[in-house]
């Protein structure tokens, strides 16, 4: 329902502006008239293709929650400066482009619109969109493959409008690459493979993509063009503004088994699955457990591209001819291994797990009751509000970040014993500090988040089980280290956004007839209408004088809340309350202000000022305790003010 009232919005949006930009006062009329009809079809389209479609909205994966996001997109497609220059027909195409409108709706609209007022139109929406007839694919790796390239896609972001050479470092473009499975439909076993590349904060593109019945049946085959393209831009970088431009491949985010096809490595239930040291799991209550009291060996590059692994290599991936250090240069994804792995797995043990650390009915409900409490009271960033545990196997990717961060040391406190409740905070707290965007307070933390996941991962026995310890958890202790060589926080090398582009590239198969040629003839019809799908992450979030949306960190270290917002939103009315003024709301394994974590109790003296948006921090989520509130800082996006 929530992912209807989105696309409603956002193509009665569209279609309004349409009418209002249009010089014929006759197409004006018939497009404000068929603006309710359009959507009504828009909708039924969507709901007839509802069993062959995944059911997970796009910010179930995070690249951006803000909930303004959608609308404020539309309305950057038609501004009056590009709306004015374009003719009824070349608003059309860019509107059903820009919505992935279906077919059939554009044709009914065209039906409509057409004998009704002077502008010429075409019958067919094949005709309005300049949709390619042919589009030529490959039979190889067992089903058909389209290669696009890595220098258009660059190039397509260098010329948008928002772009700008001091983005880029040491004039060098840092791509991160990932490369996935999606199922195409839920009543086959047909999937799409496609190669993403992201540059900075921009919205992923895609190189290449294959769709067959299965995963490629030759990862050579399926390389080959990718790696030959990315061997000659290493080498020679790109030209632009008669300017070179190195290209370095920064880093590859993929998820575990994306991760062993690529590599060739053991998968991760294997029992030398771990890519960064060298130990060998053991088999306990059918599954492979890497827990060990020894210390580890750190594999290294030279010595897995010289197949000095043969427990752990399958054979030699042909992305070591390339030079691509296979295990440096793979990141661990922490939403796929902290979020749905880690974090999903704690619910599960507490939820339905062995006696020693298994919650009561009780516990388990009074946990659900206090989730559900706080639904309304997240930020307007948050796409999701808490849900119950009893709906946990249903949990995406960003609920299950929220409870680790947010939620989960709130409702946990009051549940869990004491030292089972600080063996969960000590694994929020080394998540956190990876997460803190700043460099240098996140480079100072960075040995003890090292220090903190490693207690977490060797506390486990004690308070779960050693049948905990599988692939996900024991990675926990080498997570820090990828912090440390890509110099940057996990927020960076998340496969979020990677997961938010593959459900778009989805949406775009309508049918069941040939899914490749569909998805390449919308992106061509998208660069036909001038609808690059370039964006950059949102630098602005909500701010209100709504509870949710009014609690913000400034720089001076002290506590805002907004009640008045003057001069054009750009000067705040807020309470301030200083540091002093706040109490730790825990103090074990580290005092809770050091995340910048407080307890403010009730009835607190607060002094109001102006304060300006510029000297806004981050923006805090605030929950209510007994007596009180608790204040947490916004971690899991990139914003700053």
């Amino acid at each position: 329902m929530a992912s209807y009232l989105k696309r409603w919005r956002q193509n009665h949006a569209a279609a309004l502006a349409l009418a209002d930009s249009s010089s014929d006062e006759e197409a004006l009329n018939v497009v404000e008239q068929v603006a309710g009809y359009a959507d009504f079809q828009i909708s039924q389209d969507l709901f007839d293709q509802n069993s062959e479609s995944d059911d997970r909205d796009l910010s179930d994966f995070g690249f951006s929650e803000t909930v303004q996001s959608s609308d404020s997109d539309a309305d950057a497609s038609f501004s009056d400066n590009e709306v004015g220059l374009k003719t009824l027909k070349e608003q059309l195409s860019t509107w059903a482009t820009s919505n992935n409108v279906s077919k059939s709706c554009v044709d009914e609209l065209l039906t409509i619109l057409k004998p009704q007022c002077n502008v010429e139109l075409p019958k067919d929406c094949r005709t309005l969109l300049q949709t390619p007839r042919v589009i030529e694919y490959s039979e190889k790796c067992g089903g058909k493959y389209i290669y696009f390239g890595i220098e258009i896609g660059l190039m397509n972001i260098l010329y948008h409008k928002s772009f700008s050479l001091d983005f880029v470092e040491e004039n060098t473009l840092k791509l991160n690459f990932n490369i996935d499975g999606i199922p195409v439909f839920k009543s086959t076993g047909t999937q799409f493979w496609p190669i993403l590349c992201s540059l900075g904060n921009y919205t992923p593109f895609m190189v290449s993509i294959f769709y067959g019945p299965s995963k490629p049946s030759s990862l050579e085959d399926f390389l080959a063009d990718f790696l030959t393209e990315l061997d000659k831009l290493v080498l020679e970088g790109i030209l632009f503004e008669n300017e070179r431009l190195n290209v370095q491949v920064n880093a590859f985010i993929c998820d575990a088994p994306a991760r062993a096809f690529l590599k060739c490595i053991k998968g991760h239930t294997g029992y030398n699955a771990c890519e960064r040291c060298i130990v060998h799991g053991y088999y306990k209550d059918n599954r492979v457990v890497l827990y060990s009291e020894e210390t580890y060996t750190a594999r290294t590059d030279d010595e897995f591209k010289a197949w000095r692994y043969p427990a752990h290599q399958s054979r030699i991936t042909p992305l070591a001819a390339s030079n691509i250090p296979c295990v440096s240069g793979f990141c661990l994804d922490y939403m796929h291994m902290v979020c749905l792995g880690v974090v999903k797995r704690i619910l599960w043990f507490l939820r339905q797990g062995p006696p020693e650390c298994k919650l009561s009915a009780l516990q388990i409900t009074q946990i659900s009751n206090l989730l559900i409490s706080f639904s309304g009271k997240l930020p307007s960033e948050f796409a999701r509000q808490p849900r119950s545990l009893y709906d946990v196997e249903r949990w995406k990717a960003t609920e299950f970040r929220q409870f680790l961060l947010y939620t989960g040391p709130v409702v946990l406190k009051q549940v869990l014993s004491k030292p089972i409740y600080e063996h969960f905070l000590s694994l929020t707290v080394g998540i956190s500090i990876l997460l803190e965007s700043e460099f240098e307070i996140r480079n100072s933390y960075l040995n003890y988040a090292k220090d903190v996941l490693e207690y977490f991962v060797r506390k486990i026995k004690q308070f779960y089980n050693d049948r905990f310890v599988v692939y996900n958890v024991h990675s926990l202790i080498h997570l820090a280290d990828d912090c440390r060589h890509f110099e940057c926080s996990l927020n960076e090398i998340s496969g979020f956004p990677f997961e938010n582009h593959l459900q778009s590239i989805k949406k775009l198969v309508k049918n069941a007839k040939n899914p490749i040629v569909q998805v390449a003839k919308r992106m061509q019809e998208r660069k036909n209408a001038e609808v690059t799908g370039v964006k950059q992450k949102p630098t602005f979030s909500v701010i209100s004088t709504k509870e949710r949306n009014s609690c913000f960190l400034l720089k001076d270290g002290s506590y805002a809340f907004v009640k008045e917002k003057r001069d054009n939103n750009k000067t705040l009315v807020c309470q301030i309350l200083k540091q002093e003024q706040t109490e730790n709301y825990f103090t074990q394994p580290c005092d809770s202000k050091l995340l910048n974590i407080v307890l403010v109790k009730s009835r607190q003296r607060m002094k109001r000022r102006n304060v300006d948006v510029s000297n806004i921090y981050r923006k805090l989520v605030r929950l209510p305790v007994e007596h009180g509130y608790v204040l947490i800082p916004m971690l899991h996006t990139m914003e700053q003010w």
